[in-house]
């Protein structure tokens, strides 16, 4: 179990409310037999503190990766866990009311053959409000899918920042090695050095079995000059292309700083609107009754006419 979790990267696939974490693993043993508190309780905590696998705090569960050391249960992390259990909640009430409308078609279809007009009516009539509270619950439960959603994509885009993060530091420990750009400037100019002393070598070499060979150091000695002149415009003109781009790399790195900073505080307002949503949903979930999806009384089937209270 802990490794198919810890596999997760996702950070909302890996928290769970303790409600929700029962229910989906009550049979992770057996289909038979279903595990008790207790067990769930003991299990818990041998994971928490004996294992370091989760954090737990009673009613969190989360789940570490692979490669984190330690976790912690945070507030946005119970607010995860919550919203999850919502949803699931809400998918089995729709469950239920698509069930419910069908068995009530299913009843005022019967009665009319049966030419009970009073039990047909009662039938529709419930058909129509658990009608009229699958259509509010879909609503709510597409709500808040939506908002899970994003927190998914958030969850996604600090992963992503994260993994940058740490990338860059394996960049700069890198260029950190190379010693920078000079250095690294240094060393071929040094090795360019040793390359002339061969060619020089390799010359002195070349004249010694021509003893009649003159030299005219005057000529050498302008040659030399032309080669330093020339050789000093190509480092004068290397060193001004060099800082030409670093000029246009310093306007790139602070285009992505502004760039970057922009898209941190996009990603900062997308947060407050997502945890306006999910406050609102909440809020508008516990000032709901439960009333609403308890099963009406079945219609008794004799053809006297009572009046159908609906729930309210």
């Amino acid at each position: 179990m802990e490794r198919n979790f810890a596999g997760r990267i996702n950070r909302v696939d890996r928290i769970f409310s303790k409600d929700m974490f029962v229910k989906q693993f009550a049979k992770v043993l057996s289909d038979k037999h279903e595990l008790s508190d207790t067990d769930f309780t003991a299990l818990l905590i041998f994971l928490s503190r004996d294992k370091g696998e989760i954090a737990y705090d009673g009613k969190t569960i989360k789940f570490k990766t692979l490669n984190e050391v330690a976790t912690s249960i945070k507030t946005e992390d119970t607010t995860i866990a919550s919203l999850k259990s919502i949803i699931a909640d809400l998918s089995h009430q729709v469950s239920s009311l698509t069930s419910r409308i069908d068995s009530l078609s299913t009843a005022a279809r019967n009665a009319v053959t049966q030419k009970n007009r009073v039990s047909a009516l009662a039938s529709l009539r419930s058909k129509k409000l658990a009608e009229t509270t699958l259509s509010r619950r879909s609503e709510m439960l597409a709500q808040l899918e939506q908002v899970y959603s994003k927190i998914e994509q958030a969850a996604d885009q600090v992963e992503i920042v994260r993994i940058m993060k740490a990338s860059t530091v394996v960049l700069k420990g890198l260029h950190a090695e190379v010693g920078g750009t000079e250095r690294v400037e240094d060393v071929v100019e040094e090795l360019r050095e040793e390359m002339s002393k061969v060619d020089e070598v390799g010359k002195v070499i070349a004249e010694v079995g021509d003893p009649g060979l003159g030299v005219d150091e005057e000529e050498v000695d302008d040659e030399l000059e032309a080669m330093e002149r020339e050789e000093k415009g190509k480092e004068d003109e290397a060193a001004a292309q060099e800082t030409k781009r670093r000029l246009a790399a310093l306007d790139k790195a602070r285009a992505d700083i502004a760039r970057i900073a922009a898209e941190e505080e996009r990603k900062r307002q997308e947060n407050v609107e997502t945890e306006k949503g999910v406050e609102e949903s909440i809020a508008a979930l516990e000032g709901m009754s439960l009333k609403e999806v308890q099963t009406p009384p079945s219609p008794e089937k004799d053809n006297t006419e009572r009046p159908i209270v609906p729930a309210t």
